[in-house]
């Protein structure tokens, strides 16, 4: 049912309940009440005021042109638009496919990092659909997490074209920033030209956010996110996710790339890659095409037809050639074997660490690290006790010996040397028959040396 204050009805379409809400309106789920369709019911009431007339003639254009753009695209991955409704000859309300689900900011919200195989599934379904925009065309600007919407079933999609462009289109192009900060690709940051590799940047930040758990470019303001974006490289996601497979991590980068050529070339590339990571178990990504691998990039076999897989040609050789190659193969084989054979007895076999060995360096590394740590820290008579025990243990150790001696002789130096104030005083001379007078009780500085010297 709708909430209190809400509107019941909308046109041909009755209100179950409010759904989420912005700037430029509010969106219900409604149902039309003829066929039954459920729907996400977008009215624009922007909260904004508009300037000027040049303004509010902007905002519509950008209305009409996500009305158009969304009325192109049909894709498994994309919302549906299924109706715009006019009202003074602007757009009133959009009616899009209602997905059962959440958005990814939501699922974010909840766990974050996501598992790696929800990271790229979600990642894979996201390539896919902006394959198939830009394909039509079309380039998004805005991927971030709350235009992803993730279905019950686990499909993601893209939602929102409301700042969508054809490639070739001059509205809202150079000196506008439109996108939201975090996302924005370095071009869109800068006012320049924007192609389809934008919105590959964009989908790196959301992988390397879902991946890590961070957003790569975070700041305290708008200023530094926006410098962040256009100087700063993040750390690897493997660095901060060790469950992070390098490869997977190597792809995010590639999408974060500064500079829009040194990303991949498309998002069939990118969504190749991704679905490469994911192992055979993995859906089939449908783009009915074979692709080899040059280094980390991606070329389709049959870039003229992408619904057809380049069928394998095989030839026949001579079986002359066979035989010959056969041989040869075996006479090679032979003289290898028969050189090894020879060589066996004059190759020493390879020592073998065993596991007492292995944990003796390791407790040595520890009391070395030990009494090294101490000496930096200015404890010198402890440094010096540590020295002397490893030294007991392990005496062919150069190092520990010079160590140590250093150590000594910065206690030495750092030592108060005690203050003795002497008297003189007439003295009878002493008697035959008197003992020798005591000696005199060694000072601090003395008793040390003598500890030192092993007496």
């Amino acid at each position: 049912m709708a909430q209190r204050d809400e509107p019941t009805s909308y046109g041909e379409y009755e209100i179950e309940r409010l759904l989420g809400k912005g700037s430029i309106g509010k969106v219900y789920l409604a149902r039309h009440r003829r066929i039954g369709r459920r729907v996400a019911l977008k009215i624009i009431r922007p909260e904004q005021r508009f300037d000027d007339d040049a303004d509010r003639a902007e905002f519509h254009k950008r209305l009409q042109r996500e009305a158009e753009l969304c009325a192109a695209l049909h894709h498994p991955n994309v919302v549906t638009l299924f109706e715009a409704g006019y009202e003074d000859d602007v757009v009133a309300f959009l009616a899009t496919e209602y997905v059962e689900g959440e958005s990814l900011q939501s699922r974010l919200k909840r766990t974050r990092p996501l598992p790696l195989s929800e990271a790229l599934s979600i990642t894979a379904d996201v390539l896919r659909a902006l394959a198939y925009a830009h394909g039509k065309g079309v380039i998004h600007r805005d991927i971030k997490p709350g235009n992803i919407i993730i279905a019950t079933s686990g499909e993601a999609k893209i939602a929102d074209f409301g700042i969508a462009r054809p490639v070739d289109s001059s509205l809202t192009g150079t000196n506008s920033l439109l996108g939201t900060p975090n996302y924005m690709s370095p071009e869109q940051v800068k006012s320049s030209s924007i192609t389809p590799r934008a919105d590959l940047f964009s989908v790196g930040v959301v992988m390397y956010e879902m991946l890590t758990g961070v957003k790569p470019f975070g700041a305290a303001d708008i200023s530094g996110i926006l410098y962040n974006v256009v100087n700063l490289d993040p750390t690897p996601a493997d660095k901060l996710n060790p469950n992070v497979p390098r490869a997977v991590s190597k792809i995010a980068a590639r999408l974060l790339a500064k500079s829009p050529l040194a990303r991949y070339a498309t998002a069939a590339d990118a969504l190749a890659d991704v679905e490469r990571t994911r192992g055979p178990g993995a859906p089939a990504a449908g783009l009915g095409t074979l692709v080899a691998k040059h280094d980390d990039a991606t070329t389709p076999l049959n870039p003229s037809n992408s619904s057809t897989v380049v069928p394998l040609i095989r030839r026949r050789v001579p079986a002359a050639m066979f035989w010959a190659i056969t041989l040869l193969l075996l006479a090679s084989l032979g003289g290898s074997w028969l050189w090894l054979r020879s060589r066996v007895h004059a190759v020493r076999p390879a020592a073998e660490i065993t596991l007492d060995q292995l944990a003796t360096f390791e407790a040595k590394k520890r009391e070395l690290a030990a009494a090294r740590a101490s000496a930096a820290a200015g404890k010198y008579e402890e440094a010096v006790h540590r020295y002397n025990v490893y030294i007991a243990k392990y005496p062919d150790s150069p190092a520990a010996l010079a160590e140590r001696d250093e150590a000594r002789h910065k206690l030495i130096v750092d030592m108060p040397i005690d203050e003795e104030i002497t008297v003189t005083k007439p003295r009878p001379k002493p008697q035959q028959s008197q003992a020798p007078p005591p000696k005199p009780a060694p000072s601090r500085w003395e008793r040390m040396r003598r500890w030192f010297r092993g007496n």
